[in-house]
């Protein structure tokens, strides 16, 4: 054997000596008959969000008598036991739009918010929040007033409504 195998040799009994060492416990006389291991984690606070739309959220009567009309409903839940901020923006800031033709109207938000001006971000900090653990949440209304003169132009009038939530 040459002196580089024995070199290598000694290297690997040594390795194997320390491994063996650090895998073997050492039980002392002031050891006890029961360990304790304190364990842990995080559930990171959270909120969802379920929008179910009405057969009339796209079919709504846009006239003079600017009647409140169901388009749905908003159902929040979160995690934290507390209620929820939600926002609601839209898309074409508080008009229903048919090319350059506008009207526009109000949100309500089931019994807290009632003739929201959506021509800027709207944000409610305390909207009620399910929070058990089965994701049973809390359903809010969501109602929209056209507010027409009865006397615009024909067309198809639209606009997209987003709500976003977050927990307080």
């Amino acid at each position: 054997m040459n002196l580089l195998q024995k070199q290598l040799q000694k290297t690997l009994i040594i390795a194997s000596a320390v491994a063996s060492m650090s895998a073997t416990a050492a039980i002392t006389v002031s050891d006890t008959n029961s360990a304790v291991f304190i364990i842990g984690g995080t559930i990171e606070s959270m909120c969802k969000v379920n929008s179910n739309s009405s057969a009339n959220a796209s079919a709504l009567i846009i006239d003079e008598t600017n009647t409140s009309q169901d388009i749905g409903s908003l159902e929040v839940w979160c995690n934290t036991g507390s209620n929820a901020t939600t926002k609601y923006s839209s898309l074409n800031n508080g008009f229903l739009v048919d090319g350059a033709n506008r009207v526009a109207y109000t949100l309500d938000v089931g019994n807290f918010a009632n003739n929201v001006d959506l021509s800027s971000e709207y944000t409610a900090s305390a909207t009620e929040a399910g929070t058990d653990r089965t994701g049973t949440s809390q359903s809010h209304a969501l109602k929209i007033t056209p507010l027409s003169t009865g006397l615009d132009m024909a067309g198809n009038y639209s606009d997209t409504i987003t709500v976003t939530v977050s927990y307080n």
